[in-house]
């Protein structure tokens, strides 16, 4: 039965303290933030919206046939790496 009371105990020693604590919590106003500095503006340029670049061929995959003609896999022809 000790430890049943030394449980009881420390409950009520924490809802003591957590009283006190409370009985000493100071409630403030909301401060409003005041100004301190103005925008001015931004540095974007907007006068010239741009678009996307396009491609002016196609893209070539590594499983598509090479484009010079030899019959290979672009990978194992003009796309293999040096």
């Amino acid at each position: 039965m000790s430890g049943f009371e030394m449980f009881d105990s420390m409950i009520a020693s924490i809802q003591e303290d957590t009283v006190k604590m409370l009985y000493h919590v100071k409630v403030e106003q909301k401060v409003e933030r005041e100004e301190v500095a103005k925008v001015t503006g931004t540095n974007k340029d907007d006068t010239s919206v741009r678009a996307p670049k396009k491609r002016a061929e196609t893209k070539i995959y590594p499983n598509d046939p090479c484009p010079c003609g030899s019959g290979k896999k672009y990978k194992q022809c003009h796309g293999r790496k040096a």
